[in-house]
């Protein structure tokens, strides 16, 4: 199965996060991906200097161009730039045959902003596009209009977004209580992802891991093998379970080396590792 994504989102230089995650990922999984740069973020060392989108005009011909010269199998969708940008991307999108997983983000990992409330009007006016919707806990907290301390509050905001038209919603909680009255406990020793497909819930679990000090991308290592399974016609469920066990042993092999070579180890490490996890429904 060839597995040829196309991947949009912003460019971060010297930091394996965003498109350069995407690629590498890509190569992980032995495909070749379709890169689409919405915006350049000047970031390091935890600090962002500045975020540049790139003009609307300038995403569109870089879609053209993908679409008239290749033949993108999948696509995934991170940072997608200003409104403009987010009417072309999901114009381009709404015409592809293979499945698409948007990772609605609003705000970068540390701390930038880098959608915008126009970007977000527009980019959540076009959710029924996408296959799969992933937000983190902290963009789903926006989009939802609401705090997320549990997994309880964590399912009403996953229906939310679905009721702003996301067929499937995937909510990456990271260190969550189950419920609410324990919120003021130490945090739990795994990190959640909740599922929910309009109807049901699943809730996927891994253990935290505290030592991962310099890695980027792991979002990008979750997704891209979401993305290639069910790509592959694997069912949601099954898709996300695969993934999740694939990323999880990476993130375990990588935790077992020095900060400065953890990104890189996670990278190769996701190549070869296995696919199990456990899954968990409600």
């Amino acid at each position: 199965m060839q597995f040829h994504p196309l991947v949009i989102g912003a460019l971060y230089p010297g930091i394996e996060r965003g498109l350069k995650a995407d690629l590498l990922s890509t190569q992980a999984l032995s495909g070749t991906a379709h890169p689409i740069c919405t915006a350049h973020v000047v970031a390091g060392h935890g600090i962002v200097t500045d975020v540049l989108n790139v003009p609307s005009d300038t995403v569109a011909a870089q879609l053209e161009h993908v679409f008239e010269t290749q033949l993108p199998t999948a696509a995934k969708v991170g940072i997608i730039g200003d409104a403009a940008a987010a009417n072309h991307v999901f114009e381009h999108l709404s015409t592809m045959d293979g499945p698409v997983v948007y990772d609605l983000t609003v705000s970068g990992p540390s701390g930038e902003d880098v959608l915008g409330q126009r970007g977000l009007k527009a980019a959540t006016s076009h959710l029924e596009v996408p296959d799969l919707v992933t937000l983190r806990r902290q963009d789903a907290a926006l989009v939802a209009g609401m705090e997320i301390p549990s997994l309880d509050d964590a399912q009403v905001a996953a229906q939310r977004v679905a009721q702003q038209g996301a067929a499937q919603v995937l909510l990456r909680c990271g260190k969550l209580p189950t419920h609410f009255y324990e919120t003021d406990n130490s945090p739990p020793d795994y990190a959640l992802d909740l599922f929910f497909d309009g109807e049901d819930f699943a809730l996927f679990e891994a253990p935290r891991l505290a030592n991962i000090e310099a890695l980027h991308g792991a979002s990008s290592g979750l997704l891209l093998p979401v993305l290639r399974n069910l790509q592959a016609g694997d069912a949601y469920e099954e898709a996300l379970q695969k993934a999740k066990g694939r990323v999880s042993e990476a993130l375990r092999t990588a935790n077992q080396q020095p900060s400065a070579h953890q990104s890189s180890t996670f990278f190769d490490a996701l190549e070869n590792a296995p696919t199990l996890s456990e899954v968990k429904e409600d």
